[in-house]
């Protein structure tokens, strides 16, 4: 079953009728923000149901958007995550919210002695028509304000 973008072609005519790349990556910039803060949402809520009551560490609270890296005016990364997911253990800086949730990896995916508990991929997995509809109504949201700026 193939996913098919609709409303391409009002897309594509206010691109060309903004015609400032850089304004148009902004503005596809907010609008994956905004779709991805539905796979945010659905991870936090997964997150809840497997978080230890008794612990002061809380996953849920460290499930982030952000903008990845991209070169160029034609990619828009965004991602969601568990903030400091890539550190072992904490490190000295600035506390997360949630405390030092290093372990969700093993949460998420499992190890030889955990099976996987996985709360980050069916966000995204029961979510992606979701995203794909709120990511086109907000871009083109996004492009009419940018467009009634000129």
């Amino acid at each position: 079953m193939a996913n098919d973008i609709t409303g391409l072609d009002e897309v594509q005519a206010k691109l060309r009728q903004l015609g400032d790349k850089r304004k148009a990556k902004n503005a596809a910039t907010r609008a994956s923000r905004k779709a991805m803060n539905i796979v945010k949402k659905a991870a936090r809520e997964n997150a809840k149901r497997l978080d230890d009551k008794d612990s002061p560490e809380k996953i849920w609270k460290n499930i982030v958007v952000k903008a990845g890296k991209t070169k160029g005016y034609d990619n828009v990364t965004m991602k969601v995550g568990v903030k400091g997911g890539a550190k072992k253990r904490a490190q000295s800086g600035k506390p997360n919210s949630g405390g030092d949730t290093w372990y969700f990896r093993l949460v998420e995916y499992g190890s030889s002695t955990n099976s996987a508990s996985p709360f980050m991929r069916p966000a995204m997995n029961n979510n992606k028509d979701a995203v794909q509809a709120e990511f086109t109504r907000a871009y083109s949201a996004e492009l009419d304000k940018e467009i009634a700026k000129l």
